[in-house]
C-alpha cells in the first residue's frame, strides 16, 4: 500500500479526502471486492479525484497513457471510430466502472454525459496494488472480461440490418446494465439525445427517430421524454426467446 500511495504523490495528484455526495466508495466497487475495508478507507483518503463537468473536455490527468480509471460519479460514454471517420459509443461507463490506457493499444475517446468524478492510477501504482493484494489483479481481469463480452455483444447487435432491430437489441443491453424496475417495466434513465442513440446503434439520428416510432408503434418500449420503459411483457418474451435460443444450442 505505502508503494503504490508514493507513487501517486509522485505523480503530482492530491488526495481527494471525504467521500462527497454521490462519488461511489472504493468498498462498494467490484475492483477492490475482497480487499481489507481499513486498506481500502486509507487508499481512498489517499487516491487522487479529478472532476469532470459534463460536456467538457477530457482533463488532462484522464488521458495519460499507461494509466487505469476508476469513475468514481457520474457516466461517460466510450466512442470509437470507424474507417470513414464515424464515431460509434460502445459503452457507458458509471459509478464503479474502468477504462485503461495500460498497454500499447490506442486510447478510446471519451465524454463526460453527465458531472462525472474519476480517479486515475498509473501502472505503476496497479502494479504495487497487485503485488500486495493478488485478489486485486483477478478482479481486475475479471472486468477486462466482462468488458470484451460486453464488447463481442456489441458487435453482434449492430450488425443488424435493420435499424430498429439495432436499436431494441441495444435497449435491452442497456436496460440489463442499467434499467430500474417499476411497476409498467424496466426503466431507463440515461438521459441520452437521439444523436447519442444513433452512436450507439451506428445509425444516423433521422434513422433512430424513425426507428424509436417503430419500437413504441409495436409496443416495443414507452417513452415519456426520455425517460424509456420496456413493458414486462416485452422483457419476459424475450427472456424465454433467448432461453429457448439457449435450448436448441445446448443440443
Amino acid at each position: 500500500m505505502a508503494t503504490a500511495l508514493s507513487e501517486l504523490r509522485e505523480n503530482g495528484f492530491r488526495g481527494s479526502g471525504v467521500t462527497g455526495p454521490g462519488r461511489i466508495d472504493l468498498t462498494r466497487m467490484d475492483l477492490f471486492a475482497g480487499l481489507p475495508e481499513r486498506d481500502l478507507k486509507l487508499l481512498d483518503i489517499r487516491l487522487p479525484l479529478v472532476r469532470w463537468p459534463r460536456g467538457a473536455s477530457m482533463p488532462e490527468p484522464l488521458g495519460r497513457p499507461d494509466h487505469l480509471f476508476v469513475v468514481r460519479d457520474g457516466r461517460l460514454a466510450l466512442y470509437e471510430s470507424t474507417a470513414p471517420g464515424h464515431e460509434i459509443m460502445i459503452s457507458l461507463l458509471d459509478a464503479g466502472a474502468i477504462y485503461s490506457t495500460l498497454g500499447t493499444a490506442p486510447a478510446a475517446s471519451v465524454t463526460a454525459l453527465a458531472d462525472s468524478a474519476v480517479s486515475p492510477l498509473s501502472g505503476r501504482a496497479i502494479e504495487g496494488l497487485i503485488a500486495r493484494y493478488p485478489r486485486l489483479g483477478r478482479n481486475l481481469a475479471e472486468l477486462l472480461s466482462d468488458r470484451v463480452a460486453m464488447l463481442r455483444e456489441t458487435v453482434a447487435l449492430v450488425s443488424e440490418m435493420r435499424v430498429e432491430d439495432r436499436l431494441r437489441a441495444r435497449l435491452h443491453q442497456l436496460a440489463d446494465r442499467f434499467g430500474l424496475a417499476t411497476r409498467e417495466g424496466i426503466e431507463l434513465r440515461l438521459d441520452l439525445t437521439h444523436a447519442q442513440w444513433a452512436s450507439l446503434v451506428g445509425a444516423s439520428r433521422e434513422a433512430v427517430t424513425t426507428a424509436f416510432s417503430k419500437l413504441r408503434a409495436c409496443g416495443a418500449v414507452e417513452m415519456d421524454g426520455r425517460s424509456i420503459t420496456i413493458p414486462w411483457e416485452v422483457v419476459r418474451a424475450r427472456e424465454e426467446a433467448l432461453s429457448l435460443a439457449a435450448a436448441r444450442n445446448a443440443h
